[in-house]
């Protein structure tokens, strides 16, 4: 039978307590040296990525995660057997050991900043006066751009809000990046969206990173909304190829 793992960490670290899993299975600890793996046995080759197994898994990792340092793994991760487990666990020690010395006592806070305004774009050009006067060239008169113009307004429109958005993710990071034992961008999802930040941060330090973020926001212009979230396994901060696990 298949194993469905979701963490590594280290076998020193105290025995942890069993829970019900992925497919209900009850989790519990594999040691292989120095490294341990929490699994849950899997009849299956492959889980659906099914609202419920998705909750489990992050339930699972979610309690191990306040106790212990653990990576954790991409869903959906099913070894084959414990010697298929035991063997990634020794071929890639020295690799994921770092990682785990990487994100040691820390947890993952989600960090998002948004215009709470109906229309970005009409904001923004109200607050640049390059962006007003090219829109009044390409409309003079009431008439319609021409091709051209409309592609340069465009242009003009993207850049003004990517340097935006990076003055203001600057400003923000001038604030909270010393409460963060590292920081990571990642991708914008939707126009209204100024940062969406992963920030790693130590258990110890929870209370004053939301201190930092709240301090922030009292700095920054007032129609952008902050959201925070966590804490998180630091899924964004293990990077391994867990698939040959």
């Amino acid at each position: 039978m298949g194993l469905y793992v979701y963490g590594i960490g280290r076998s020193a670290e105290a025995e942890l307590a069993s829970l019900k899993g992925v497919l209900d299975q009850p989790t519990y600890r594999l040691d292989a040296g120095t490294l341990c793996a929490v699994v849950s046995e899997c009849p299956v080759a492959m889980v659906r990525a099914e609202r419920r197994h998705i909750a489990a898994m992050q339930r699972v990792l979610t309690a191990f995660d306040g106790q212990v340092d653990l990576l954790p793994m991409a869903f959906g991760t099913v070894t084959k057997s414990e010697t298929d487990l035991r063997r990634f666990l020794d071929e890639n020690g020295e690799a994921l050991m770092a990682q785990l010395q990487r994100i040691s006592g820390a947890v993952e806070m989600s960090l998002r900043l948004s215009l709470d305004v109906s229309d970005p774009i009409t904001y923004l050009v109200a607050r640049t006066p390059a962006l007003q006067a090219a829109r009044e060239r390409a409309f003079r008169g009431r008439r319609t751009p021409s091709h051209d113009d409309s592609i340069r307004l465009g242009q003009m429109v993207d850049a003004a809000l990517r340097q935006y958005r990076e003055a203001r993710t600057a400003q923000v990071l001038a604030v909270v990046g010393a409460a963060c034992t590292e920081v990571k961008a990642l991708p914008i999802r939707e126009e209204k969206e100024i940062a969406n930040l992963a920030a790693l941060v130590s258990r110890s330090g929870l209370d004053q990173f939301e201190a930092a973020v709240h301090a922030a926001a009292a700095q920054t212009d007032e129609d952008i909304a902050f959201s925070i979230s966590g804490p998180w396994p630091p899924h964004n901060f293990v990077q391994f190829d867990s698939g040959d696990a």
